[in-house]
């Protein structure tokens, strides 16, 4: 059961991120299509209209807000300004900049317009000038002077050959300028606002003006005279002239002159033009696909529709937008009068409820095309409505909490609940079943159980309540937390109720006798929202801090923190089939996470299955003397000590320094620079040290200076090993002193010529042998019988006077006499080729020595 309950825990990445990409300003779209160019603060983004994904985001070293850019007819140069005055050629398929230059404004550049060859830029600056660029022998090829204010608006006459520039600034006139002559040929005057767009006719002889003054000017510009003056009673943004021909689909029959305008009210109206006047048409352009580019505070999120195809978002704005997750495409409903504060959605993903700061609650209802219409509308708090939550079992009620501290149960009318259209007779007015007043202050968070029979909720007086529907008799009060609760939820599986506070904490509570079960604390601000998952095992909390963090319910631990967000996460929702979750926050995002413990499951089993294999494989390298592969594999899996022991493994070879040598050397450089790393570790300890400065010295040896420095983070190495280096140097050096000391005093000292002794008779070698014991007591002080001592030891103590006592000292490592190439190994060495004592006593006279 354990395995199987911890196979059943959730862990959650990020899928998508939806951010936001446009915050006003300038849009243009390439004349191969396909994309969308957009400002975002500082960026240039790139959208892909299909998809709604932000290709590529393109922004200055600068990191100044752009307040302009524009793209060449070929498609092919993007150039954005910055508030910097700075201007930047982009190749923007390759993301790269290929000219960055000052631009000799004197103030920000508010517009731009290449020519049709793309060879000319114009630039018109807040300071009222206009310049022109070559951007293809980068440099500037005129100024022109005498526009007051700021320079909005700036357009090339489709002809290269006229050489004709358009500009328009504060005062509402159109300069029509020379650059052959270099001179202002025409002021054109007409409008009584700003001059909004130009665009000319395909033969170039007349231009089409629009204007926030509510009117359309044609303009022939072989005189620089206005024909005619066509009213469209609206703000206009943008116009379009279309091709002189028909188009059945516009409702264009003639061949007269016909244009579009974007107005103010976001609807497209089509006019024509003909000899006896104008006029206007009611027929609009069919909406295919919106993009929502900034969602301002979010302040609440749910997913939608039967299969989670959709997610609806509330945010700091009377309007709601439902954003189909593929393409990315919004809607926006318009219905309340004020924010809206929650949402909930019903159990099979059609309907869904909102409530807002105006007093009021809506039913929203998608049909199978994925058009969101509201089909319910109901009032009656005397405050702003913040909480909200629909029946689990059946599509029969919703219940509200507002300021007012009262909770009102809405049955949903049966009409609402037909699988047919909408209804166009307007929306169903509710009216509230049910009314009680349950907490002293604000009710932040209401919950239905998932049998409809109990409520939930969840108060600023630091309380939540149980209730018993459809009475709303109550039936006890949860009390414990220090600080006003931002959300209740009820379990899916037991009868467990999850409460969320500002004091930074969760805890659940049992339903029978209302008492605390866990205390959950992570979070270091409030905590806004708590939902229940995997099968009720789990829990997801999100926060002010802008965590997301993944609980363990049975054991009250913490196993995961989603860190995305970087201000207040208000909305948090868990899909149906609990392998999707949606996050909404202050900071303008929206985030889809998607379950992936069984990917990592999966990962995880393929890496220690991987290891398992290689270690394998690093045995059979190490057994069959391969060293090479074997320290590349060992590298390769990052094991410090793995690489150690290969390494100690070619230094025990009788060929140790050039099988060292030739095996890092043929290394890749990068596996080089994972050696060094390792080193620096070793370095700092005394038993490893060798190994460390081995490598270093092929390295030094064999690597040119210049090499070395190329590394990644060669001055950090140094900086790192230098220390350590320094401190084992001066320790061979102490040694190298004493052991110096002592061959001094052995050559130094005169020994007296030993006479001849006489053959040894049975007597005399009996006494010899009772002597001999004597010298082995003698000598006991050293660990070793005396006439089997090294000779210089041995002649140096056979000259010292009887009843002296003598003390050698030298510092050396105790486990040096494993490392028979160090110079007290090498003394060592020689002892145990001349000494037959035992290991013991070996021991003993390293130690004692």
């Amino acid at each position: 059961t354990g395995r199987s309950f911890l196979c059943s825990l959730s862990s959650y990445a990020v899928e998508r991120k939806i951010e936001p990409f446009y915050k006003g300003g300038k849009v243009q779209v390439p004349a191969q299509g396909g994309h969308l160019f957009c400002i975002c603060g500082t960026r240039v983004n790139i959208l892909d209209v299909a998809s709604g994904a932000v290709l590529q985001s393109l922004e200055q070293e600068d990191q100044e807000d752009i307040t302009a850019f524009d793209l060449s007819p070929d498609d092919e140069v993007l150039v954005p300004a910055s508030r910097a005055l700075l201007l930047a050629q982009w190749a923007w398929r390759e993301g790269s900049i290929t000219r960055l230059w000052k631009a000799i404004h004197t103030a920000p550049v508010a517009t731009m317009a290449f020519d049709p060859t793309s060879t000319l830029l114009a630039t018109g600056g807040c300071d009222g000038a206009v310049r022109v660029w070559d951007v293809v022998r980068h440099y500037g090829t005129h100024h022109f002077r005498g526009s007051p204010g700021v320079v909005h608006l700036v357009a090339f006459h489709p002809d290269p050959a006229r050489l004709l520039l358009f500009s328009s600034a504060a005062d509402s006139t159109i300069r029509a300028w020379s650059l052959q002559d270099q001179s202002c040929l025409a002021v054109m005057t007409a409008h009584y606002s700003a001059v909004t767009s130009l665009t000319f006719s395909a033969d170039g002889h007349t231009m089409l003006s629009s204007g926030r003054d509510k009117i359309c000017v044609v303009w022939d510009l072989r005189s620089h005279q206005a024909t005619r003056t066509v009213p469209v009673f609206e703000s206009v943004e943008a116009a379009v002239l279309l091709p002189e021909e028909p188009a059945p689909e516009l409702g264009v029959k003639s061949k007269r002159l016909h244009f579009l305008t974007a107005g103010d009210q976001g609807v497209c109206v089509q006019a024509r033009v003909g000899r006896g006047g104008w006029g206007r048409s009611t027929r609009s352009l069919q909406l295919q696909k919106q993009f929502a580019g900034y969602s301002e505070e979010v302040l609440d999120v749910r997913f939608l529709g039967p299969e989670d195809s959709h997610i609806v978002v509330a945010s700091n704005s009377p309007s709601l937008k439902v954003f189909e997750l593929q393409t990315m495409a919004c809607q926006i409903l318009h219905g309340h009068t004020d924010i809206v504060l929650a949402l909930d959605v019903f159990r099979k993903g059609w309907l869904f409820a909102s409530c807002a700061k105006d007093q009021s609650i809506c039913i929203w209802k998608m049909n199978k095309a994925g058009k969101v219409a509201c089909v319910a509308q109901g009032s009656g708090h005397t405050h702003s409505v913040g909480t909200i939550c629909c029946s689990r079992l059946k599509e029969t009620f919703l219940v509200t909490g507002s300021q007012d501290c009262t909770v009102k149960l809405w049955p949903v009318p049966e009409a609402l609940l037909s699988k047919g259209p909408a209804p166009h007779s307007g929306p169903v007015l509710l009216q509230a079943q049910a009314t009680q007043r349950c907490h002293d202050k604000h009710i932040n968070s209401v919950a239905v159980a998932p049998n409809d029979k109990l409520l939930a909720t969840g108060s600023q007086d630091r309380t939540a309540k149980l209730w018993a529907l459809p009475q709303c008799q109550l039936l006890g009060v949860f009390s414990g937390h220090r600080r006003g609760l931002w959300c209740v939820q009820f379990s899916p599986m037991d009868q467990v109720l999850a409460t969320a506070s500002a004091d930074g904490t969760v805890k659940l509570w049992a339903l029978q006798d209302f008492s605390c079960l866990k205390t959950f604390e992570g979070h270091d601000a409030s905590v806004l929202k708590v939902a229940f998952v995997s099968r009720g095992t789990q829990l997801l909390s999100s926060g002010s801090d802008g965590l997301v963090k993944l609980w363990t319910i049975k054991n009250n631990e913490c196993v995961k923190t989603l860190d995305a967000h970087e201000d207040k996460v208000w909305g948090l929702h868990c899909s149906r089939l609990d392998d999707r979750a949606v996050t909404g926050a202050s900071d303008s995002c929206v985030i889809l996470w998607k379950d992936v413990t069984e990917v990592e499951q999966a990962e995880e089993q393929a890496r220690r299955e991987e290891e398992v294999v290689k270690q394998q494989e690093l045995d059979n390298l190490l057994h069959e003397k391969r060293y090479l592969r074997a320290l590349g594999l060992a590298i390769s899996l990052d094991r410090p000590h793995t690489v150690l022991t290969v390494i100690q493994a070619i230094r025990r070879d009788p060929e140790a320094c050039e099988k060292l040598g030739a095996t890092v050397l043929r290394l890749r450089r990068d596996q080089k620079e994972a050696l060094l790393r390792f080193c620096i570790t070793w370095n700092t300890n005394s038993r490893h040290c060798h190994e460390a400065q081995a490598v270093l010295g092929v390295l030094l040896r064999h690597e040119a200076p210049e090499e070395l420095l190329a590394y990644q983070g060669m001055q950090a190495s140094l900086e790192a090993l230098l220390p350590y280096t320094e401190r084992h140097f001066q320790r061979l050096s102490r040694t190298l002193q004493a052991a110096t000391f002592l061959d001094f005093l052995w050559h130094s000292m005169k020994l007296p010529p030993l006479p001849a002794a006489p053959a040894p008779s049975r007597r005399s070698l009996a006494h010899g042998r009772r002597r001999k014991r004597k010298s082995h007591q003698s000598a006991a002080g050293l660990g070793l019988p005396l006439p089997a001592l090294p000779h210089p030891v041995r002649c140096l103590l056979q000259g010292v006077p009887h009843g002296s006592v003598l003390e050698l000292t030298w510092e050396a490592d105790c486990s040096c006499h494993q490392e028979p190439r160090t110079l007290f190994g090498l003394i060592l060495t020689l002892e145990e080729k001349s000494l037959n004592v035992s290991k013991s006593q070996r021991k003993k006279f390293v130690l004692n020595g």
